[in-house]
């Protein structure tokens, strides 16, 4: 199988481009920056930039895509390539996929459209997220969601995925923090309390979602919820140093845990990375 793998820059893609070559899969690696898309054996770069329209010429043959890329810069000064990259470059790519008679279309959503809240949420509750970046991955489910009849579409919510390599989000930062000695700012308590994903987990998900012919919505999330100062002091305990916490007080939003049970159905009973052993894991990568 030839699969699209869009956003290949990004921290998921070079891990699950591995994974499908190693597999004995061929991948077209798509990002904007030819730099830094990730080369070998079974891989073939294409440049394209999503926030652009779509030259349709420029994407070779393929079976599937996995559009893992997506615009997260600030609004409301980077909402039109919010727009253009979570939503109408979704929409293009799905009728590109109509259009060659792809099998599989695989859409990177996120646990962001539920917005904060109380409790534990799971696939068919409401979506409650109205910052823009949420409104537009709830708006590219809806896309795929319209294409189901056309071509075979999964929609996987994503919960704090982490791991090595990654940079610039939420884990890798309090790694920095706790090894620095530098003070985590806690609100809330500590809020918000969340369900974090191993990468090779959130890569698992993808592949049996390529597999798969049924049309799958399901959240891609750990079996533990773990707060700010929970992860703070985990990763503590793996790199021999205390934390130090600065608590803000006030109140926070919510907290973003999501139920797992069909990504534990899709997974056939295979043990999901614990926290404690995947923050082993990223502070060693």
């Amino acid at each position: 199988m030839k699969v699209l793998v869009t956003g290949a820059t990004g921290f998921v893609a070079p891990h699950l481009i591995r994974r499908l070559v190693a597999d004995g899969h061929g991948v077209l690696a798509l990002g904007h920056d030819q730099a830094r898309i990730p080369t070998g054996d079974g891989i073939t770069p294409v440049v394209v930039d999503l926030a652009a329209p779509l030259d349709d010429e420029a994407i070779p043959e393929f079976d599937s895509i996995v559009h893992l890329a997506q615009a997260n810069v600030p609004f409301p000064d980077g909402a039109g390539d919010l727009f253009r990259v979570n939503v109408v470059s979704t929409q293009e790519l799905l009728d590109l996929a109509r259009r060659r008679g792809a099998e599989r279309f695989v859409y990177a959503s996120s646990g962001s459209v539920y917005g904060l809240g109380e409790g534990a949420v799971a696939e068919d509750d409401p979506r409650r997220a109205d910052d823009f970046y949420g409104v537009t991955k709830r708006s590219g489910e809806l896309v795929v969601g319209a294409y189901r009849e056309h071509v075979g579409t999964a929609i996987l919510r994503f919960f704090a995925p982490y791991g090595p390599g990654q940079t610039g989000r939420l884990i890798p930062g309090l790694i920095a923090r706790v090894r620095g000695g530098e003070a985590v700012t806690l609100r809330g308590g500590g809020r918000p309390r969340m369900t974090p994903i191993y990468v090779d987990d959130a890569v698992e998900a993808i592949v049996r979602s390529i597999e798969s012919d049924e049309h799958l919505v399901l959240n891609v999330a750990g079996d533990e919820t773990a707060s700010i100062r929970d992860i703070a002091e985990r990763i503590g305990r793996v790199v021999g140093r205390e934390p130090v916490f600065d608590d803000a007080g006030g109140q926070a939003a919510g907290d973003l845990i999501a139920r797992n049970d069909r990504l534990h159905e899709l997974l056939v009973g295979q043990a999901l990375v614990p926290l404690d052993e995947g923050l082993r894991r990223t502070v060693g990568g």
